[in-house]
């Protein structure tokens, strides 16, 4: 009888290591640090906000590299993921700027061409400002389900709070064409 106790023990301890070492979405087994690095500086030109002085015409103008050069530097690149289909998935972590030391996640996908270039980019959610392990758990927890295509409603505000996703909301949402966040609210004064 004691033999299976231990038997049990181990066995759950193999199972405990190996969730925590599950590496199916690290980012080197998709790509190269060099291509690690492109990918977070191509995204902040969507990801953050406008330059000083910039605007969405001006934004890619070298005189504003500075500026996304060092959005970069506060970007991590957490997860990654390759589907047989084309498109990339995404997640980093980056500095928020308003509370720190806490950071938040951006969630999201990305196509390339045959010659490299980005022709795609979506966020599909963007987290609230959480302490660095708590980003890691459930930034985690959203990635798989965005890669597995389930629903992630009920990680919004409107369910969860302030826990899991701030972005999209009954508010704000993700315009691929233009690739930034739009406010329903505001486009619909637009309208009238």
């Amino acid at each position: 009888m004691k033999r299976v106790y231990i038997l049990l023990f181990a066995g759950l301890t193999l199972t405990v290591i190996t969730c925590k070492r599950d590496d199916r979405y690290a980012p080197d087994k998709y790509l190269s640090e060099e291509a690690q690095k492109r990918l977070i500086r191509e995204s902040v030109y969507y990801s953050t906000k406008l330059p000083p002085n910039g605007s969405e015409e001006t934004k890619f103008s070298s005189e504003f590299d500075w500026y996304y050069d060092a959005a970069a530097q506060e970007t991590e690149l957490l997860k990654y993921y390759k589907s047989d289909d084309g498109i990339d998935y995404f997640l980093v972590g980056r500095e928020a700027r308003s509370i720190n030391p806490m950071r938040e996640g951006i969630g999201g996908k990305v196509k390339y061409d045959a010659a490299g270039k980005m022709t795609e980019y979506e966020e599909i959610f963007r987290t609230w400002k959480l302490v660095d392990d708590t980003l890691t758990k459930r930034g985690s927890l959203l990635f798989d389900r965005m890669v597995r295509g389930n629903d992630l409603t009920m990680y919004y505000s409107k369910f969860q709070g302030d826990r899991y996703i701030e972005f999209p909301d009954g508010r704000y949402y993700f315009d691929k064409v233009s690739r930034h966040w739009l406010n329903n609210e505001l486009d619909s004064m637009k309208l009238n």
